[in-house]
């Protein structure tokens, strides 16, 4: 028995005992419609083939056959595809066989998540596959709720970097344009070298989750962010523009500022309590789960930062995790919070976490035009912005660390 987390649902599954999903290839005609259980459980609407779970009888499955498939109860054509046996969401070809790390990514209203997710998933896919050799690509029919990978890609990409425009934020769960938190998919493939066993090939799904920051507004609302509960790792994005220290260094315009002074702590202090709660984890222990704190818009600081500053450079490119430099980043980041009077979010991780690391990123590259809402005339150069997934994957083994 494998226990692990459905990426679409974050119910706990059996991987062992997934459920078929029906190809519609039978002799008698099977129908697509929306499946109650998918609806349920996802808000996804998508019509697919049926899907179900057959019941083995003196341990063999009915209908099972060499290939792999099992015969559709409704047509009897071969059924290959798994699905999640909670909400019979079509999983990736080779989820059986994959680490499947749930990284959950947080953060009060305004630190600019939506933008984040939508810069590191094209990151992953393009320049991070390239540097580790690897074939990153979405791996699922719904991407953040869209109707396909093309309706993603029209609907988060294209504005961003051929259009240039800012999106909206994301709206809050329970909306009625989001009832149910749609994660992000990728599949990454890589070769991977092995003691006596030489080159062998190694699958690892991720799940990416971007949650409102009005989610995050109270702890009632906190608790029904159900993907929290089951995430192996979390990245945390927290808006320096909300720290007074931080923001007198800056000329803002007004539009720039979206949230309270007190937002950045308040965040992290009810994700803590959400942790502890749903974990178990008793007041005296600290919490192991791995936590990124990821300071976005960081090029506003360019101008103050030395050109030496680990924060201003870019790493080798190994395909490896640098962890001396992330280490680095991490001091300098640390140094930073102290100069803009912020190190109670500091005391806060060192009292409740045992792992986690600050990072610095910024998905533009350069400050946008925030009363325009329009990207900056050089496009989207995005900065450091896969630093925290490579070292939460360092962490399951997905990546090396170097």
């Amino acid at each position: 028995m494998a226990i692990t987390a459905c990426p679409f649902c974050f119910r706990k599954i059996d991987s062992s005992r997934l459920a078929y999903q029906c190809a519609g290839r039978g002799n008698v005609e099977c129908k697509k419609s929306e499946d109650e259980a998918r609806v349920k459980l996802t808000g996804i609407k998508l019509e697919t083939f049926p899907t179900f779970l057959p019941e083995p009888k003196g341990g063999v499955i009915p209908g099972a056959n060499r290939s792999g498939s099992v015969n559709c109860p409704t047509c009897g054509g071969p059924a290959r595809r798994r699905a999640c046996p909670q909400c019979h969401t079509a999983l990736p070809i080779d989820f059986v066989d994959s680490k499947s790390p749930m990284i959950g990514l947080v953060g009060a209203k305004g630190s600019g998540k939506t933008v984040l997710m939508t810069v590191l998933v094209k990151q992953l896919r393009e320049m991070v596959g390239l540097r580790f050799g690897a074939d990153i690509r979405i791996a699922t029919d719904n991407p953040d709720g869209h109707q396909g990978v093309s309706d993603y890609q029209t609907s988060r990409e294209v504005p961003l970097y051929s259009n240039r425009t800012l999106p909206s934020g994301t709206q809050q769960q329970g909306s009625a344009s989001r009832l149910r938190t749609t994660p992000v998919v990728l599949r990454w493939r890589q070769e991977m070298t092995r003691l006596m066993r030489g080159q062998s090939l190694q699958s690892t799904v991720l799940s990416f989750v971007d949650t409102a920051g009005e989610d995050l507004n109270d702890l009632g609302t906190a608790f029904t962010l159900e993907y929290l509960s089951v995430c192996d790792a979390l990245m945390i994005t927290l808006d320096p523009f909300a720290l007074p220290g931080a923001r007198a260094r800056l000329n803002l315009p007004e539009q720039a500022i979206q949230v309270g002074d007190d937002v950045p702590l308040d965040v992290v202090s009810r994700i803590t309590e959400l942790l502890r709660t749903e974990h178990k984890v008793k007041n005296k222990k600290k919490i192991k789960l791995p936590v990124a704190i990821v300071f976005t818009k960081v090029d506003a600081f360019y101008p103050s930062l030395d050109r030496q500053n680990p924060i201003m450079a870019r790493p080798a490119g190994i395909p490896a995790y640098e962890d001396a430099d992330g280490q680095n980043v991490h001091e300098h980041m640390l140094a930073l919070m102290h100069e803009w009077n912020a190190a109670d979010i500091d005391t806060h991780m060192r009292l409740n976490y045992s792992d986690y690391r600050y990072f610095g990123v910024s998905a533009l590259g350069a400050e946008p035009d925030y009363a325009g809402g329009v990207v900056a005339p050089g496009g989207v150069q995005p900065h450091r912005v896969e630093d925290p997934v490579l070292w939460l994957l360092s962490k399951t083994g997905t990546v090396s660390a170097a």
